[in-house]
């Protein structure tokens, strides 16, 4: 997977959970969980969220990895050990937040949630600042070296 197909498929990943972050908020906005709704729209956003993880530490930062300076892997280290325990928050939250415990307690369920979507959102944004930010800088880096030498990239002798 080339710089640019990562770039857009971590674009997309972020994308997808903004979106079920959103849905949850309209959930939360109710004066009762709409269970079903509710339960697929968790799932959802919780496909989105592992999925995205996934992503991250098994295809973007290993790329990433592979000639980066000192500080650069240091941002990295620090991004997957944030990855690693915003994961385990969440999953202590889907633990602890089952349906039978929503429905018993929805407004307590709702502000939990809204620490969990800060979290997750905060996430994001560090992946912006640090992963998109190097992908972005390494696909223009690989767009102007085939330019100025396209016979390399085409197999051609120059």
């Amino acid at each position: 997977m080339n710089y640019d197909e990562m770039l857009h498929t971590l674009e997309e990943h972020h994308r997808r959970i903004i979106d079920g972050i959103a849905k949850i908020e309209r959930h939360c906005a109710a004066a009762h969980p709409g269970s079903d709704a509710l339960a697929r729209d968790r799932q959802s956003l919780t496909n989105a969220s592992l999925s995205r993880s996934q992503f991250v530490s098994e295809t973007v930062v290993p790329a990433l990895l592979e000639d980066a300076n000192t500080d650069l892997r240091s941002a990295l280290s620090d991004l997957l050990v944030a990855l690693t325990a915003k994961r385990l928050m969440s999953n202590a939250h889907i633990a602890k937040w089952t349906y039978a415990s929503i429905e018993a307690d929805w407004a307590g369920y709702c502000s939990v949630a809204r620490d969990i979507w800060a979290m997750m959102k905060t996430q994001i944004e560090r992946e912006r600042r640090v992963l998109i930010k190097q992908l972005r800088l390494r696909s223009a880096d690989k767009k102007r070296a085939s330019v100025s030498r396209p016979g390399e990239f085409l197999g051609e002798d120059a």
